[in-house]
C-alpha cells in the first residue's frame, strides 16, 4: 500500500492520470445534476403548458365537466404502480370535485385560490391544478403530483444516462491517450539505460513532445560539455604524462652515472647540481599541475564564493617581495603604479595566482637590465583595467591565441617552463568573469621593438 501511494505521488503520469480522472469525474457528476434538473423542470413546464392548453379547450357549459365518475382517478400514490395519464378537468361548482378529490373541503379551498397555477393538497393527495375564468364558470384542470414527477423524472434519467454509461469510457480513453502521451519519455528512458557508461551522442529531439524539449536540448547541452571535459581531462592528463616524462628521465639518467667507476668528484657535484635543477624543474612542474587542475575543478564546480572582494596593493606587495629576487638576478627595473584603495572582485587566492603567474613570464622572458611595470587604468565603460607590461621580445598576433593552450610553448627561447603558466590564469579568468587581453607594451626592448603587455579588465563598477 505504501508503494503504491509513494508511486503516485513520484509519477508524474499517475498524478496527472488522478488528477484528470477526478476532474472529469466531478464535471460529469455536476453536469449530471444540472441536466436532470433542466429535464425535470422542462418536463413540468410541458405538463403545465398541457394543463393550460386543456383548461382553454374545454366549453365551460359542456355538461361532460359535471359528470366525471371517480373510478378512473383512484389510483395508489407510488410512482411505480401509476396508471396511464389521468387530467381531471371540472367547473369548481360541479357535485362531484370532492369526490374526484378525495376530500370533502376541496371545492371550498379551491374556490379561495386564484385563476392560474396552483400546487393543491388534499386529504390524502398532491395536485398540481390550473384554474381558469371563462364565460362567468371557472374551470379547474388538475393532475396529480407524483404521475407528474413520475413522468419528469423518467425524462432527466432518459437525459442523464447517456453520461453516466460513456463515463467509465472517458476514463478508459484518458488513460489511454496519457499512457501514449508519456511513451516518448519511456522509450527515451530505456534509451538511456541501455546505453554504455561512455555513449554520450545527443538524444533525437523530432519526436518529443514540444513540452519536453526544452528538457532534452538541456541533456544534450550536458552531455556536450561533459563529452569537452572528458576530452580535455584526457588532453590535460596526455600532456601531463608527456611532460612528466621528460624530466623523470633525465633525473634517472644522471642518477644512473654515479654508478660509473671512473666518476671524479667534480662530475659528481656537477651531476647533483644537474640533479638539484631537475628536481627543483620536475616541483615546479607539478605545482602547475595542480594549480591548474584546482582551477579547472573550481570551474567546474562553480565554486566562487560570493562578494570575494581582495585589495590590491596589500596583496601586490607580498607577491613583490616574493618574486624581487629573481627580478634583480636579471638586473629587471621593476615598477609599480597603483594607488592604494583598490578593491577586486576575486578571492585573494586566485588573484595571487594570476598575478604569480604573469609576473613570472614577464621576469622570465624579459631580457636582462629589461624593465616591467604594473599599473592600473580606467576604462570607458567604468571597469578598471591591470595591465602588467615588459620589455620583452613580445608575442606575435598569431601565436597569442594559442599561448592560453595548456602545454604550449613559443619555440625559439632558452627559458625552461611548463606552459600552464596563462592556461591557468585563463581557467581563473573566465571563472571570475575577468576579460584578459594581450597587447603590444608600451616599453621596448634592446632592439626597439615593443614587449608584452597583459591586461586584466575587472568589473567593479557594482562594487
Amino acid at each position: 500500500m505504501a508503494s503504491g501511494s509513494t508511486r503516485i505521488v513520484s509519477s508524474l503520469q499517475w498524478r496527472l492520470l488522478l488528477v484528470l480522472t477526478i476532474v472529469v469525474t466531478f464535471i460529469a457528476i455536476i453536469g449530471d445534476i444540472l441536466a436532470y434538473q433542466t429535464a425535470f423542470r422542462e418536463t413540468q413546464d410541458l405538463q403545465d403548458a398541457q394543463l393550460e392548453q386543456i383548461a382553454h379547450l374545454l366549453d365551460p357549459r359542456s355538461a361532460i365537466l359535471r359528470r366525471d365518475t371517480p373510478e378512473d382517478l383512484n389510483f395508489p400514490e407510488s410512482t411505480r404502480t401509476l396508471p396511464k395519464p389521468r387530467i381531471l378537468a371540472q367547473t369548481l361548482d360541479s357535485p362531484y370535485l370532492n369526490i374526484l378529490m378525495g376530500d370533502d373541503n376541496a371545492v371550498q379551498n379551491l374556490q379561495q385560490l386564484q385563476d392560474g397555477f396552483h400546487n393543491f393538497t388534499t386529504v390524502a393527495r398532491h395536485w398540481r391544478v390550473y384554474i381558469l375564468s371563462r364565460e362567468h364558470e371557472r374551470i379547474i384542470v388538475a393532475q396529480r403530483t407524483a404521475y407528474r414527477n413520475h413522468i419528469a423524472k423518467d425524462s432527466a434519467l432518459s437525459v442523464v444516462w447517456p453520461f453516466l454509461i460513456l463515463m467509465p469510457l472517458l476514463w478508459l480513453f484518458t488513460a489511454i491517450w496519457i499512457r501514449r502521451l508519456f511513451r516518448a519519455t519511456q522509450e527515451m528512458s530505456t534509451e538511456l539505460t541501455a546505453r554504455n557508461a561512455n555513449d554520450l551522442s545527443p538524444l533525437d529531439t523530432k519526436h518529443v513532445p514540444t513540452e519536453i524539449r526544452p528538457f532534452i536540448t538541456a541533456l544534450n547541452r550536458l552531455f556536450s560539455q561533459l563529452q569537452a571535459a572528458i576530452e580535455l581531462d584526457k588532453k590535460f592528463i596526455s600532456h601531463a604524462a608527456h611532460e612528466l616524462r621528460t624530466p623523470i628521465t633525465a633525473l634517472t639518467i644522471q642518477i644512473a652515472r654515479f654508478d660509473e667507476p671512473n666518476l671524479t668528484i667534480q662530475e659528481q657535484h656537477k651531476l647533483i647540481g644537474q640533479i638539484k635543477a631537475g628536481i627543483a624543474r620536475t616541483e615546479q612542474l607539478l605545482t602547475q599541475l595542480l594549480s591548474m587542475a584546482r582551477a579547472q575543478h573550481q570551474q567546474q564546480q562553480h565554486l566562487m564564493p560570493n562578494n570575494a572582494y581582495t585589495a590590491l596593493m596589500p596583496l601586490l606587495r607580498d607577491l613583490i617581495a616574493e618574486l624581487l629576487p629573481l627580478a634583480e638576478q636579471k638586473q629587471q627595473n621593476l615598477s609599480v603604479d597603483i594607488g592604494e584603495d583598490i578593491n577586486l572582485p576575486i578571492s585573494s587566492n586566485d588573484l595571487q595566482t594570476i598575478l604569480k603567474n604573469i609576473l613570472v613570464n614577464a621576469i622570465k622572458y624579459t631580457p636582462a637590465h629589461g624593465q616591467i611595470c604594473i599599473q592600473t587604468k580606467p576604462t570607458t565603460d567604468n571597469r578598471l583595467a591591470l595591465w602588467i607590461e615588459d620589455s620583452g621580445y613580445g608575442i606575435s598576433e598569431t601565436e597569442r591565441k594559442l599561448i592560453f593552450e595548456p602545454f604550449y610553448r613559443i619555440l625559439g627561447n632558452n627559458e625552461n617552463g611548463s606552459g600552464l603558466g596563462l592556461a591557468i590564469v585563463k581557467t581563473l579568468c573566465d571563472q571570475w568573469h575577468i576579460t584578459i587581453q594581450l597587447a603590444d607594451s608600451n616599453l621596448t626592448n634592446s632592439q626597439h621593438k615593443p614587449g608584452l603587455a597583459v591586461g586584466l579588465i575587472f568589473n567593479i563598477y557594482n562594487q
